[in-house]
């Protein structure tokens, strides 16, 4: 049985908060900031507004000729009227605010201690790369610094302490590297310290507690270490902190609690292990909290539920157990509860009927028992519901009928019983519903057609039987289909043609019959067809050029007749074909030897004859061929030699005649060779004893004679063997295999 279509759950929706987060971090970085600039003495200098030119204007020779092209306007004429140029109202400048005009260079050639006055420095989202001069540290007015989206590389200087008039640090998206220096702890008027997506190392500077002013902190997705610092409890104007994608360890601190501004915070994808501090309980700002895949343990604190502020909340991919808490219940805000990949236990709570604002509710891969929640359809805002591979039991609830934003629901690998709920039928907007691996009785409800937009459906390895509806596909949406593993009878309906997207359609091991080419006769995306363990019958199809993309087809054990017609080397994609166990007579065709990307080749049990086509040595990826149980003629193919990368080659209760081919021998990754019940004469090759891979080897009821060769004796590999009847004589390898193998075997 193919292994079931697993999604990944779509996070998309839950993470969309961080951008949004950034987005508001990030607008006082890109607006214009002109208005603010503090305004000098009208008294001039000349000899600094010359000083002041010649640093801007050697800057700019210093980049490469299409930047300098940018900077047309900096020429002889004023300099407060070059672009990208602010001055206050002694034409000292003040500002440099060129972003995101993509200037390249370096800021090696820029001479920061002839722009003492300057209050805004802007350059991010260009391509400037180097290192960041610790000259910098002499822009002792600076008030904003951003160079985030560059190539900078090297370290954060130690001089950037020295910028004491600093409130806003940006420099995230760049390629620095090293510890973030102890000196920005002098940084007391920073509101904003902003350097994710670099490669920064070392721990969290215990420095960072001395920014009383700070609002946001954003260290994400760098390789910081350590443990969060307890000093961060006295950032109590924070109200973002985001350190995620780090590998942070030890506990989160109690002192997490003093942060009673907090909006957001963000510690996913680290190392941080104990518990979830009770003092969280205190963030009543709270509106998001990520602390997901790292290795919390522990229960969920109760002190959750008195974050009345949250809308998300994501803990999935911890060590969590114990129960769900009830409390859960008072988050009336919240849109996102993602839970999973945990052990909790318990029930569900019926309080998480109170969630009405709820739209994602994952709690999927835990050990979650009992009934799923009637109280659960009053969450009609929610559009995806994952429950799957919990120990819920029970039927599924009409009340999940009630949920009519729903887009994907997934309840699979539980231990649900009672029948499908005819409700379901109600979501309309329903894209993708999983149920496998349950216990579900009884038919499919006819009120399934009803779901329009379904383009998944998955429902294979219940307890289901009936027919499918006549009218399930007509709406046409299906892109993959399962219903594997049920007690399904009838004919696949008709209107599965209308479904011109599907890609994946699996209907084995059911009861199910009818003529092959009745349904399936042209489907253009189709990739993986399984019809195996049926009743289908019938001819093969000649029109192989109407499935272009199929790459995975398994017909096996049904009762399928006729040729296999040559056409089938138009399916140029394929790399499973599986006609095993059907009635299948004439040649194995030789245009097979077309499919170049095959891996598997299973034609075994069947009444084909006459020789095995040479063309099949041109099979290079080919590593499981089988052909065995058929009446095939004449000799092994030399050619066999040439699918270097065959693991099987099972050719067994045939007619085959002649020799053993010495070209087995090169198939040096072979592991289960199998030519037994043929008729073969002559010698084993002596290069069969270098198949060093081999496991299984079956020569067994042929006419073999002569002795077992010496090179026998290297193959440590070999667990089973089988060389009984056949006509050898001399001593046995001194291999395990030989020495274990029954009586029966020699």
């Amino acid at each position: 049985m193919a292994s079931q279509p697993k999604r990944a759950p779509n996070f998309q929706a839950v993470h969309s908060i961080i951008i949004f987060v950034f987005v508001i971090i990030l607008i006082p970085f890109v607006s214009s900031s002109d208005s603010a600039v503090a305004r000098a003495s009208p008294a001039t200098n000349t000899v600094a507004r010359q000083s002041e030119v010649v640093a801007l204007l050697k800057w700019k020779a210093s980049l490469d000729n299409q930047s300098q092209s940018l900077l047309s306007s900096w020429n002889e004429t004023s300099h407060c009227t070059w672009v990208g140029i602010g001055c206050n109202d002694a034409s000292k400048v003040t500002n440099l605010t060129l972003d995101s005009i993509g200037l390249r260079g370096t800021l090696s050639g820029l001479n920061f201690s002839s722009l003492p006055h300057l209050v805004k420095l802007d350059l991010s989202n260009n391509l400037i790369y180097g290192t960041i001069p610790s000259q910098i540290g002499s822009l002792s007015r600076l008030a904003s610094l951003n160079a985030s989206i560059n190539h900078l590389s090297g370290t954060i200087p130690k001089n950037i302490g020295m910028l004491r008039s600093l409130t806003a640090l940006a420099l995230y998206t760049n390629n620095l590297t090293g510890s973030i220096p102890a000196s920005i702890g002098n940084l007391r008027n920073l509101t904003r310290l902003i350097l994710y997506e670099n490669s920064l190392s070392g721990s969290i500077p215990q420095e960072v507690g001395s920014l009383r002013s700070l609002t946001d902190l954003v260290l994400s997705r760098n390789n910081l270490t350590g443990s969060i610092p307890a000093l961060i409890g006295n950032l109590t104007n924070l109200t973002t902190l985001i350190l995620n994608e780090n590998s942070l360890n030890e506990s989160i601190p109690q002192e997490v609690g003093l942060l009673r501004s907090l909006i957001a915070l963000t510690l996913y994808t680290n190392n941080l292990k104990g518990l979830i501090p009770a003092s969280i309980g205190n963030l009543t700002n709270l509106t998001t909290l990520y602390l997901h895949e790292n290795s919390l343990s522990g229960s969920i604190a109760q002190e959750v539920g008195l974050i009345r502020s949250l809308t998300d909340l994501v803990l999935s991919r911890n060590n969590l157990t114990e129960s769900i808490p009830t409390l859960i219940g008072n988050l009336t805000n919240l849109t996102t509860l993602i839970l999973n990949e945990n052990s909790l236990n318990g029930s569900i709570p019926q309080e998480v009927g109170l969630l009405r604002s709820l739209i994602a509710l994952t709690l999927y891969t835990n050990n979650l028992k009992g009934s799923i929640p009637t109280s659960i359809g009053n969450l009609t805002n929610l559009t995806m519901l994952y429950l799957h591979e919990n120990s819920l039991s029970g039927s599924i609830p009409q009340e999940v009928g009630l949920l009519r934003s729903l887009i994907d629901l997934e309840l699979s690998m539980n231990n649900l019983t009672g029948s499908i709920p005819a409700s379901i039928g109600n979501l309309t907007n329903l894209t993708a519903l999983y149920l496998f691996k349950d216990s579900l009785p009884g038919s499919i409800p006819q009120e399934l057609d009803n779901l329009r937009y379904l383009q998944t459906l998955t429902i294979s390895s219940n307890k289901l039987t009936g027919h499918l509806s006549p009218y399930m596909f007509v709406h046409g949406s299906l892109i993959r289909l399962a219903v594997t593993n049920n007690y399904l009878t009838g004919r696949i309906p008709n209107s599965l043609r209308n479904c011109s997207e599907l890609r994946r359609a699996m209907f084995d091991q059911n009861q199910l019959t009818g003529h092959l080419s009745e349904v399936f006769e042209a489907f253009p995306n189709l990739d993986y067809l399984d019809l195996s363990h049926n009743n289908f019958y019938g001819d093969l199809w000649h029109k192989w050029d109407q499935f272009p993309n199929l790459t995975s087809l398994k017909i096996s054990n049904n009762d399928l007749s006729g040729n296999i017609p040559p056409a089938i080397g138009r399916a140029t994609q394929l790399r499973l074909l599986d006609l095993s166990s059907n009635h299948l007579v004439g040649a194995v065709p030789k245009n097979l030897g077309k499919l170049v990307f095959l891996f598997n080749l299973t034609l075994s049990n069947n009444k084909l004859s006459r020789d095995i086509p040479p063309e099949i040595g041109r099979l290079s990826s080919l590593q499981h061929l089988d052909l065995s149980g058929n009446n095939l003629t004449g000799p092994i193919q030399k050619k066999l030699g040439d699918c270097v990368n065959l693991l099987n080659l099972k050719l067994s209760r045939n007619l085959l005649r002649e020799g053993i081919p010495f070209e087995l021998g090169k198939l040096q990754y072979l592991e289960n060779l199998d030519v037994g019940n043929n008729l073969l004469t002559g010698e084993i090759p002596s290069g069969i004893g270098s198949l060093k891979r081999l496991e299984i080897l079956n020569l067994s009821h042929n006419f073999l004679s002569g002795s077992i060769p010496s090179s026998f004796n290297g193959m440590s590999s070999l667990t089973s063997v089988d060389i009984s009847y056949n006509h050898l004589e001399g001593p046995l390898p001194n291999t395990k295999a030989f020495e274990d193998a029954s009586f029966q075997a020699y």
